[in-house]
C-alpha cells in the first residue's frame, strides 16, 4: 500500500566538531650587541592569536600567531629591556564531517611559558598554546506531518526555524598618536584589545554591523629627565561590516559575535622622525546567528482502522525561544607582594579562560572559568615588579532562562581598575561582560517511517455500531479511538466534544467504523 506523505523541512543546530590544537613553542634568542647582558628575568609571556581561518570540505585550516615578550633587567639598573619575536604555525583539524552553513569558534590561549637566561647573552623560551575550536552547522531534516488515510495524534510545538549562520573576517588597520615622553616609545609591555557591538540592521537581506574596539597599552618612554617611565594608551576604534545574509528579516532574532582574532601593535615614527606613534593591525572575526521561531505540529502517533500498522521513531533535538542575553559581570582580586614596598602600580589587567555556563535550578546563569590578573609596578627602591595570580572563578547572573537552556558564552573584560591596599598588596576590580544567545532546548520524539502491512487487514465485529466506554477524567480522546480501531474524528462528533482530552470522567459513544 502506497502512502502519500506529507513531510516539512525541521532546521537543527548540529555540533560538527568540539576539541582543541595545541602548539608546541621554543625560541633560543642571542641579544643583539646593543642590548645589555642579562642579570634578572622579570616575565615571559606567550600571547596567541589567530591570523586567520577557513574550512574546506571536511578540513579546517587554522593560521596562528604567537607574540613571544621576555623582560629583564640588566646589572646595576632598573630600566625594563624587552625582547620580542613573532611565531606563526599552520593547524589543519579533520572534521570528519561538514556542512552547508557553519559558525566557527577558535579561541586561543596560553598554556604555559617557561624562560631561562643560558647566559648572559641568550635566552631560552619553551611553552605550549592552544585553540579551543568548536564549529556548529544548520542541518535539514524532512519530518512527517502528514498521512493521507491513517488516524493522526498530532502535538504542536515551537521551535526555531529558518535558522541562519553568516561569518566574516576583515582586517583594521590604524596609526594612532600617543603622549610619550621626548625620548619617545621604547618598548610595549602588553597590550589588550576587546570588540563590542553597538549597532545592528537589517536591510534587504543584508545585515549592517556598527561596533568599536577598545584598545589599551602599557609602554615605556624616556621622560624629560632621560629616565624610563610607563604610560597607559587608550583609544577606541570605530569598525562597521556589510554582510550578505539571504532570508533574514525583522523576524528574526539576530546574535552578533564580535572578536579580537589578533592585535599587532608596531612602534611608529611620527612626521618628526619621533617614535610616538603605534600602527594597529587587527583581524577580527563577525559571527552571525538568526533565528525565527516557527510552529509545526509533529506526527506522534499513527494508525489504519484498515490494516496493521508499524512504525519507527526518532529523536530530534530542538531548540525555541531565542534570547540575546548582554550582562555586566564583576570580580575582584588580591595580589600579594612579597618582594618589598609597592611605590605605584602602573597597569592592572585580566584575562579569562575555560569559560562554560549552565542554567541552574533556580534559573540563575552560572558562569565559571579560570582567571589570571596580573598588575605591573615599582617598588619603594625603583626596583620593577610583575604580580599575577591564576584562580578558578564562579559568579552568577539573573537568568530569564529555565533549566535545560543552552548558551554559548563570550565573556570578555570589559575594565580593570586597582589600588594598593595597606597590608602593601593590591586589590583589582574587574569588569566582565557576557554576551551570547540563549536558547531553550526540548528533545522530540518524531515519526520518521511507516509501515502498512496489507497483507494483514484489521478483524472488525459488524453487528453493532455503536459502543458504551466509561472514561475517566483526562483521558485523550486518540487512545481511545485507537483501543477501538475508530475514529478519534468520529467519537468528538458522536459526542459533540471540542477538546482532544476529557475534562471530567463521562460515559462515551464510540461509534465503529
Amino acid at each position: 500500500m502506497e502512502l502519500e506523505l506529507n513531510k516539512e523541512p525541521v532546521f537543527v543546530s548540529e555540533v560538527v566538531f568540539d576539541g582543541q590544537t595545541e602548539q608546541g613553542v621554543e625560541f633560543d634568542y642571542v641579544l643583539p650587541d646593543y642590548y645589555p647582558d642579562i642579570f634578572k628575568i622579570l616575565k615571559c609571556t606567550l600571547t596567541p592569536g589567530i591570523a586567520s581561518y577557513n574550512v574546506s570540505g571536511t578540513q579546517l585550516y587554522v593560521d596562528g600567531v604567537v607574540y613571544i615578550k621576555v623582560m629583564y633587567l640588566s646589572e646595576n639598573s632598573s630600566d625594563i629591556h624587552c625582547v620580542e619575536h613573532k611565531y606563526t604555525y599552520s593547524k589543519t583539524i579533520d572534521m570528519v564531517r561538514s556542512g552547508d552553513k557553519l559558525a566557527v569558534s577558535v579561541i586561543p590561549k596560553a598554556d604555559y611559558c617557561n624562560c631561562r637566561a643560558v647566559s648572559g647573552r641568550r635566552l631560552d623560551v619553551r611553552g605550549a598554546v592552544s585553540c579551543k575550536i568548536r564549529v556548529t552547522s544548520v542541518k535539514q531534516m524532512e519530518i512527517i506531518s502528514d498521512a493521507e488515510g491513517l488516524e493522526m495524534k498530532k502535538v504542536p510545538i515551537t521551535y526555531c526555524g529558518g535558522k541562519l549562520i553568516a561569518s566574516r573576517q576583515f582586517a583594521v588597520r590604524e596609526d594612532i598618536e600617543t603622549g610619550a615622553g621626548k625620548g619617545g616609545i621604547q618598548n610595549v609591555l602588553h597590550r589588550d584589545a576587546v570588540a563590542e557591538v553597538n549597532d545592528i540592521k537589517i536591510i534587504a537581506n543584508k545585515v549592517v554591523i556598527k561596533g568599536e574596539v577598545r584598545l589599551k597599552a602599557l609602554y615605556l618612554v624616556r621622560n624629560s629627565e632621560d629616565k624610563q617611565d610607563s604610560e597607559v594608551m587608550e583609544a577606541v576604534i570605530p569598525v562597521s561590516q556589510i554582510i550578505d545574509m539571504d532570508g533574514i528579516d525583522d523576524s528574526h532574532v539576530c546574535y552578533v559575535k564580535l572578536t579580537v582574532m589578533d592585535c599587532d601593535l608596531e612602534i611608529k615614527a611620527n612626521e618628526m622622525g619621533e617614535n610616538r606613534m603605534f600602527g594597529c593591525d587587527m583581524m577580527l572575526d563577525c559571527n552571525i546567528t538568526a533565528s525565527k521561531e516557527s510552529t509545526i505540529s509533529l506526527l506522534t502517533d499513527v494508525y489504519s482502522t484498515r490494516f496493521e500498522t508499524a512504525f519507527t521513531k526518532s529523536a530530534v533535538k530542538t531548540e525555541y525561544s531565542p534570547q540575546v542575553i548582554n550582562r555586566q559581570l564583576s570580580l575582584k582580586s588580591e595580589l600579594q607582594c612579597g618582594e618589598g614596598g609597592l611605590a605605584e602600580i602602573f597597569d592592572g589587567r585580566c584575562e579569562i579562560s575555560n569559560v562554560m555556563c549552565r542554567i541552574s535550578e533556580e534559573s540563575a546563569l552560572i558562569i565559571t572559568g579560570q582567571c589570571m590578573t596580573c598588575a605591573v609596578g615599582r617598588l619603594e627602591n625603583g626596583t620593577p615588579v610583575f604580580l599575577e595570580k591564576s584562580e578558578p572563578f564562579e559568579i552568577s547572573a539573573e537568568s530569564v532562562g529555565e533549566e535545560g537552556c543552552t548558551i554559548e558564552p563570550d565573556l570578555q573584560v570589559s575594565s580593570v581598575s586597582y589600588s594598593i591596599t595597606g597590608d602593601n598588596n593590591v586589590e583589582l576590580r574587574v569588569i566582565l561582560e557576557l554576551n551570547g544567545c540563549l536558547f531553550g532546548v526540548r528533545n522530540v520524539d518524531v515519526i520518521n517511517e511507516i509501515e502498512i502491512d496489507t497483507e494483514k487487514p484489521k478483524e472488525k465485529n459488524t453487528d453493532y455500531a455503536l459502543k458504551l466506554y466509561f472514561a475517566e477524567e483526562n483521558e485523550e480522546i486518540f487512545a481511545i479511538a485507537k483501543h477501538y480501531n475508530t475514529s478519534a474524528a468520529a467519537i468528538m462528533a458522536e459526542n459533540e466534544l471540542e477538546a482532544e482530552v476529557t475534562a471530567e470522567p463521562c460515559m462515551l459513544l464510540i461509534p465503529i467504523v
